[in-house]
């Protein structure tokens, strides 16, 4: 299994999953799935979390965060011709464009969303995302999820998936993958 992850899961994990207490059960396996490719994120994040604990550290130290996603940066794709496409498909639907943020537009800073979601169509993956799928007409990665068909899980799920693979059990125990919104489909 592929699981492509948004931004809002590695920020949140890093402001408050220390790599050194959540190393063994979260952050060995994260960077395990992240070498051998079966954790991938979009170049997109990689530059929003890069604003944040990159190079724009002063003197240009990195945070320990900052340097553990850099030894990853290689899991951070750039999209193929065939994910434009798909991209260009999600914005054709004027509530997925209200997803960018004029703020990100004027400032050219990163909206990763609809990348995110083109890239794990392309590689069967599950999209794993902190976004709420509260509104069923709101432009959030889990209704782009689900008017693409591609599956995802929460942060929280994502964790257990972790953790059954530093356990060497079966990855998706115990796990929700949601296919729709307000529905759960258990794949255990």
């Amino acid at each position: 299994m592929i699981y492509v992850v948004d931004t809002n899961v590695f920020s949140r994990s890093l402001n408050n999953l220390s790599l050194d207490v959540f190393g063994e059960d979260i952050y060995v396996p994260w960077s395990d799935g992240m070498n051998n490719g079966q954790i991938i994120s979009v170049d997109e994040v990689y530059n929003e979390l890069d604003n944040h604990w990159g190079a724009s550290v002063a003197k240009n130290k990195r945070t320990k965060e900052g340097a553990w996603l850099h030894d990853h940066k290689s899991a951070f794709k750039n999209l193929t011709n065939e994910e434009c496409k798909i991209v260009a498909d999600i914005f054709k639907s004027k509530k997925f464009r209200e997803g960018v943020k004029e703020k990100s537009l004027r400032n050219g800073t990163p909206e990763a969303d609809a990348f995110l979601v083109a890239k794990a169509k392309i590689v069967s993956g599950i999209i794993v995302t902190d976004e709420s799928n509260t509104k069923p007409n709101a432009e959030k990665i889990p209704n782009i999820c689900v008017a693409f068909e591609v599956p995802y899980i929460t942060k929280d799920d994502f964790y257990r998936v972790l953790k059954n693979i530093s356990k060497g059990q079966a990855e998706l125990d115990s796990v929700t993958v949601y296919r729709k919104l307000k529905c759960k489909e258990n794949t255990a």
